[in-house]
């Protein structure tokens, strides 16, 4: 199995993998933002690294850090600083030994921290492009790391995720992905070799991704993208805390095992509220977790604005709010975000006592949650659903869809606009919602849960990858090296950019000058004065 290069828009100290790199200086020196990541997790060790940074060092450009129980493993990795003219072959030797010597010490492991992936995984971010020295020659950055990260994962069989901060610089690095491999099927069949598929994953790939782009797509996460951060699935966890928490003996475990788990909840509250605590609340502790998945991350990646979640915890919003991107929760918050929102349809953890768990909660959800649910309905007649880690056998699910079926008045079967992605292929669930879902396996049957769910994360990448486009960095003169062979279309924009600085009408918010001015920065990332009227 070879390795793969994700990208994703997200924060590099909170996705779940086996290690990270760190930029810091020869004298293990680390900007703010990463030592409030490091914090008292490293403390001790970066104070005696300080003390001796030779030492420290050796003949090495790259340094481990100690092991924390759930989390990555931090390197450290000696970048530099500069002028900001720092372009990527004085970074190359620290990324390369960064790769080559994680992934064995990866490798060596007995346990995985997190989760059983199965190829090592790694995360790196644009490496210089801030305080590095890089920040003037972003595009060469770019360019240099998507292409020396690609060639690392295929010769280390690893799986590295690029993680970049905000829009501009996600763009970019999909642009420099895609000045490396094209659109043509023959290339992207390459780059994403998916392996015992029993469908066309690279046409389902497409038609998600023209949803995405014409703002069509809404996401459906459900509690099987959460895996990945090291999440138990839903019936271990019961079973876990009426082990652990209830004290249930084996019998009464095998005895709860064949009820359904709204009625094991039921069960758990009950006997849990004689030990002077709640299920919610036990629940809500165990789904904390300090790194998100790399499904989340790509989700969150992907150019839509309206997302419906069933999951307790917070992870994909976590994701999803990187660089302070606003977001709306609901049914709780309603503050303007520019129409992006994600609707908590079983609650969450930051409210616990709201969460439906038990029999009785699933009862009262019509009543109490009814307009929620009209929202979900309305969604699938108006708009292209994705669903991702939920469950078809989940009773939920069912309702769901008999509701939208006796909406649109439909007796047999209905034109949902929406697509299932499954792990495995499964003959029975594709002759069920034949009429209803388009289902996409990701595998065939007898293939580990784990090389499925890598499978459906290379999928995903593969939907982003198409749906992205180099609008957000278009204009920033740093990723200039990513669109020479559009000079002339940015250099007549820049003009215009130039021309609205000197025009007061472009500060009064009722203007054509003001609105094309805040398109030319907040879409195509141009640098406009914010000068007094």
């Amino acid at each position: 199995m070879g390795g793969h290069l994700f990208i994703i828009d997200g924060d590099l100290t909170k996705i779940a993998c086996d290690a990270i790199l760190i930029p810091t200086d020869d004298d293990f020196r680390i900007n703010n933002h990463w030592a409030t990541f490091l914090g008292d997790d490293h403390q001790l060790e970066l104070a005696q690294l300080r003390q001796n940074p030779a030492r420290g060092w050796g003949s090495s450009t790259v340094k481990p850090l100690e092991c924390v129980a759930e989390k990555p493993q931090v390197w450290l990795g000696k970048i530099g600083r500069a002028d900001g003219q720092l372009d990527f072959t004085k970074l190359d030797p620290s990324v390369t030994e960064f790769v080559k010597m994680a992934t064995e010490e990866a490798k060596s492991r007995n346990v995985n921290p997190i989760y059983n992936w199965p190829l090592p995984r790694l995360a790196v971010n644009i490496v210089g492009s801030d305080h590095g020295g890089g920040s003037q020659k972003k595009g060469h950055l770019v360019r240099g790391l998507v292409h020396t990260l690609s060639d690392l994962a295929n010769e280390h069989g690893v799986d590295i995720v690029l993680v970049a901060f905000g829009a501009k610089s996600y763009a970019a690095a999909q642009r420099a992905r895609r000045q490396r491999i094209g659109v043509g099927d023959e290339n992207l069949r390459l780059a994403w070799p998916f392996e015992n598929a029993p469908v066309d994953l690279l046409a389902a790939a497409r038609e998600l991704a023209h949803q995405a782009i014409n703002s069509h797509l809404v996401l459906f996460v459900g509690a099987g993208v959460s895996m990945g951060a090291g999440l138990q699935p839903w019936k271990d966890l019961l079973r876990d805390v009426a082990a652990t928490e209830a004290m249930f003996t084996d019998h009464a475990l095998e005895q709860l095992a064949k009820r359904d788990p709204r009625d094991q909840a039921t069960i758990l509250e009950r006997r849990l509220e004689s030990l002077a605590t709640t299920l919610k609340t036990v629940v809500a502790r165990r789904l904390e977790k300090p790194c998100y998945a790399l499904a989340h991350g790509l989700l969150a990646s992907l150019p839509s604005k309206e997302a419906v979640t069933t999951n307790f915890d917070e992870l994909f919003e976590t994701a999803w709010t990187t660089g302070n991107r606003s977001l709306a929760i609901l049914p709780d918050s309603a503050v303007d975000t520019g129409g992006r929102w994600l609707l908590k349809l079983h609650g969450s953890v930051t409210e616990s006592h709201k969460m439906i768990l038990t029999r009785s909660d699933y009862l009262d959800m019509p009543r109490q949650y009814g307009a929620l649910i009209g929202l979900v309905q309305g969604l699938l007649m108006m708009r292209h659903m994705m669903f991702v880690g939920y469950s078809l056998q989940d009773e939920d699910f069912h309702e769901l869809i008999h509701e939208v079926r006796v909406a649109q008045g439909y007796k047999d079967g209905l034109k949902l606009r929406g697509t299932v992605l499954t792990l495995q292929e499964d003959e029975l669930d594709r002759d069920l919602w034949r009429q209803d879902l388009v289902i996409v396996p990701m595998s065939k049957p007898r293939v580990s849960l784990e090389v499925a769910s890598r499978q459906l994360e290379m999928f995903l990448d593969l939907v982003g990858y198409l749906s992205a486009t180099s609008a957000a960095f278009f204009l920033d003169e740093t990723y200039d090296e990513l669109s020479k062979d559009e000079t002339i279309l940015r250099d007549a924009l820049n003009q215009l950019v130039e021309h609205l600085d000197g025009d007061p009408k472009s500060r009064e918010d009722d203007t054509v000058a003001y609105k094309v001015r805040h398109f030319l920065r907040e879409e195509l990332g141009a640098d406009v004065k914010d000068v007094p009227n």
